[in-house]
């Protein structure tokens, strides 16, 4: 770490973490032995050995730092780490540095999960992190710039058995009756080509002898899912079929994601989802999507395929993910109708993230010929994995998911 580590500080004293947190992410050494260059002035170091301990809101962190004061200094930095990414979740500052070990107020609370990572930033010329070598086995990274965007840890300055000085504590909520008891993969309300117009429409059905509640949690594309995502309660008598309609439009949102089914009291609903194109005075036409149980998707060691259009001028392709709690690394692999291999690609995704994107994109701008397969072998974690073809004169559109060929 020679780019970023002075030679070693004075040891300084600090007190411990508030008694009662029930969750936390990071660690504060007490006798800290290192510092940070002054150059780069502006940079960021995580912290990779002390992974949140829970899901939760976050509402303090701890720091400590070189030297005191320092207006302005230090942002608090969280991510959540997937295979060599970092993915940025958020950060909260900038603070000034009263003293060398304070605690600051996270407002708004940070909504974390299990395995999310801490970090610190500098973005002014006054001190410097500091941490305890050697510390925890796994390390930290630090990178130059206020990083506030997606990173890979490769393009930064590792270091082993090494402790970043900096924690955050706060409340779970993820509890029990908090994990999905089912997952739908794909919800949308919103215009696609011109001439389209997709939409949902769900119904829950208890199967029970009792009274059922719980929330449908939507979760938008292209971020991992929070505490805080917006959610629709249902509550159902025995045999009662609830219409929710289009369940974006009643929480007033626009868009594609997926959805959570999160049971309060009682069993899952049976839940089915139409996904349709609504043609107004003309009618709708679309498919049906199931709910899936999170043991349904593809684990590690799985292996599933995607059959593209017969005709890829007629019909156009898009291709959707969504993971679970341990987010998933995947091999694709594309051949052609004959079977050869036309490109192999690696891909990661946070945990419980949701993306779906035209088929080029997500084969890395591979354009696919007619009656090209897509093969995914799950390399770590889970996820769904989904085909959605549309007829570019009609917009009539069908779903295929990747099952377990293995």
């Amino acid at each position: 770490m020679r780019k970023f580590f002075g030679p070693a500080i004075a040891a300084l004293v600090f007190g411990g973490v508030a008694a009662g947190q029930t969750i936390t992410v990071g660690s504060l050494p007490a006798t800290p032995n290192f510092g940070f260059n002054p150059i780069p002035v502006i940079l960021t170091a995580v912290d990779l050995s002390f992974p949140s301990t829970g899901t939760g809101d976050l509402t303090s962190a701890t720091f400590s730092w070189s030297s005191a004061p320092c207006a302005g200094t230090t942002r608090i930095k969280f991510f959540r780490r997937s295979g060599d990414v970092l993915f940025f979740v958020a950060e909260r500052g900038p603070f000034d540095v009263n003293g060398t070990t304070q605690t600051v107020a996270l407002t708004p609370a940070v909504s974390v999960q299990a395995g999310d990572l801490i970090g610190i930033s500098r973005v002014a010329g006054c001190g410097s992190p500091v941490g305890l070598s050697p510390g925890g086995p796994s390390g930290l990274v630090a990178f130059s710039g206020d990083i506030a965007t997606s990173i890979s840890i490769s393009s930064g300055t590792t270091t082993s058995n090494s402790t970043l000085a900096v924690t955050a504590s706060g409340t779970v909520t993820g509890g029990p009756g908090t994990n999905p008891a089912s997952v739908i993969p794909v919800v949308i309300s919103s215009p696609g080509v011109p001439g389209s117009n997709f939409r949902v429409a769900v119904q829950l059905y208890n199967p029970s002898a009792t009274v059922i509640t719980g929330r449908v949690v939507f979760h938008a594309q292209g971020v991992s899912a929070s505490a805080s995502d917006p959610a629709l309660p249902y509550g159902l008598s025995p045999g009662q079929t609830l219409f929710l309609g289009d369940i974006l439009a009643s929480l007033g949102l626009t868009g594609i994601g997926s959805a959570d089914i999160v049971v309060t009291t009682g069993t899952a609903p049976v839940a089915t989802v139409r996904v349709f194109n609504d043609g107004g005075s003309l009618g709708t036409s679309g498919f049906t999507e199931d709910a899936f149980k999170p043991t349904e998707a593809l684990s590690a060691g799985a292996r599933g395929v995607l059959l593209g259009p017969s005709d890829a001028v007629l019909f156009r392709f898009n291709v959707g993910v969504r993971t679970l709690s341990g987010g998933a690394t995947i091999a694709i692999t594309v051949r052609d109708s004959a079977g050869n291999v036309l490109r192999t690609l690696p891909r990661s995704y946070a945990p419980n993230f949701f993306q779906q994107t035209d088929a080029a994109t997500f084969l890395g701008g591979l354009i696919l010929g007619p009656n090209s397969s897509v093969t995914i072998d799950v390399v770590s974690g889970s996820l769904f994995v989904y085909g959605a073809t549309a007829d570019n004169r009609t917009n009539d559109s069908a779903i295929q998911f990747a099952k377990n060929t293995l």
